[in-house]
């Protein structure tokens, strides 16, 4: 019986040990922010039993695990609304460029430029003959060209810039893919050889990186009874075990770079999902979109006017040729933002066609350009052009205001869920002091015992039987 409350004391002394050193360890990482909180969790020894009356007696204390206290579920959520935010923050920055490209906010953009140039017609047609209100209306014209021209080459490094992002998101995915992969394996490691603490250490920065990936991955994942994770996107394997199944990049014949399985060269969908989603539905639809009314409006713009141009006469018209001057041309193809220049010819600023009869002082021709400001254009959407430009501006305007606001509201969600988390996984001092003097108490107690058996086996050994004393 003495023996066997030895050996109940001097469980109760380690696993005691055990917890105070977690305390240690818990207080400190206070200030670490992605450090859980552990806790050391006793459970009883088997029992034993008797050779005589065939009796249970207990046998003491172990250390069943040191556990993080957290809460999954909490943990599930908040991936899955950075998720959210990721899709989002990435939409709001590249509507916010596109913003910055048409320059509105500043009055100095398009529209203004477009109203220069519909107002210097109006000028030239109260002097049709003037080269200087001509030349007025030339250098508006080429002021409307480098602005659309511009504007294009613009969008088009935007979306050069955001294939960029794509490619560096990608290997940041791959590298944390690899970097998980390595914590799998220290962790499976680290538990196998009892080392529970430093298992959970390397926990919390695995954590770090899975809240990295599902900002811009919608991945699932789950643990296995080795400690190891596995990280599915799409219901396909990432990481499992040993197996790692990185992104890669083909590029298409514009130079984009797109998203394929590496095991089966098939593309990955990503629509709508994560930062990485968020970019590559930038790149591909939303650039593109505003890209291609701007070259609606160019195009059908160019068009009218040209049409109604050619049917005028300018000052070097001879009476006898009929002319039929292109205002814009392109180059390629149909004209749009991108190549639309003004028609060289023109820079003979008798050549524009003002008239419709050649004779000097009329400007009836300019009248029926002036008309096409205020016409119904149903290529369009049964808009003049000023309105089609403004409806432009308008919606991208909403659709950035939008992407804003969910952003900014994720932001408030997913801090409400950190500190819900904080609440519950975050080292408190105040309740590991109160832990730690339990602990002490305990270990005290326990070393009583000891020093009480320690006393009782001396009193036996050494003075039992011995007579005179």
């Amino acid at each position: 019986m003495s023996f066997g409350g030895l050996y109940i004391s001097i469980s109760g002394l380690y696993a005691n040990k055990k917890a105070l050193d977690t305390i240690s360890h818990n207080i400190s990482n206070s200030n670490n922010p992605i450090y859980v909180r552990q806790s050391a969790i006793h459970a009883s020894n088997r029992y034993s039993t008797t050779q005589v009356g065939n009796m249970q007696m207990g046998t003491g204390v172990h250390v069943e695990e040191i556990r993080q206290i957290r809460d999954e579920f909490i943990d599930l959520r908040l991936r899955r609304e950075m998720e959210i935010h990721g899709y989002w923050s990435a939409t709001s920055d590249v509507l916010h460029e596109v913003e910055m490209i048409f320059n509105e906010q500043t009055n100095s953009g398009l529209q203004k430029v477009m109203s220069n140039f519909w107002d210097s017609w109006s000028e030239l047609y109260q002097k049709p003959d003037s080269i200087t209100m001509r030349g007025l209306v030339h250098e508006s014209a080429v002021a409307f060209v480098e602005t659309v021209n511009h504007i294009d080459t613009q969008l088009d490094n935007l979306q050069l810039n955001l294939n960029k992002k794509i490619l560096n998101e990608v290997d940041e995915i791959n590298n944390i893919l690899e970097d998980v992969m390595f914590f799998n394996e220290k962790i499976k490691l680290g538990e196998g050889q009892g080392e529970n603490i430093r298992a959970n250490d390397f926990r919390d920065s695995r954590n770090e990186l899975l809240d990295k990936l599902s900002e811009k991955l919608p991945i699932t994942y789950y643990e296995k009874y080795t400690g190891e994770v596995v990280i599915s996107l799409n219901g396909r394997d990432l990481i499992n075990g040993n197996y790692m199944n990185p992104l890669k990049i083909v590029k298409d014949n514009k130079g984009y770079g797109n998203i394929y399985w590496s095991d089966t060269n098939e593309k990955i969908d990503l629509q709508g999902k994560g930062e990485l989603g968020g970019y590559i539905d930038a790149r591909d639809e939303a650039v593109e979109k505003y890209r291609k009314s701007l070259n609606e409006l160019v195009k059908t713009m160019a068009d009218e006017i040209n049409e109604v141009h050619k049917n005028g006469k300018s000052l070097d018209w001879d009476g006898k040729t009929n002319e039929e001057i292109e205002f814009f041309i392109g180059s390629g193809g149909e004209i749009n933002a991108a190549n639309i220049r003004v028609n060289p010819e023109l820079g003979n600023f008798n050549k524009i066609a003002v008239s419709k009869s050649g004779a000097l002082g009329d400007g009836e021709n300019i009248k029926d350009i002036l008309k096409l400001r205020d016409e119904i254009n149903k290529e369009l959407k049964d808009m003049t052009f000023d309105n089609f430009y403004r409806d432009i501006i308008s919606t991208l305007g909403v659709e950035r205001n939008k992407a804003r606001s969910i952003t900014l509201n994720q932001e408030i969600l997913i801090k409400q869920i950190e500190d819900r988390k904080g609440a519950i996984s975050a080292v408190s001092l105040d309740e590991e002091m109160a832990d730690m003097l339990k602990y002490q108490h305990s270990y005290i107690a326990n070393s009583r015992v000891v020093n009480a058996i320690d006393e009782m086996v001396e009193n036996i050994v050494n003075r039992m039987g011995i007579v005179g004393r």
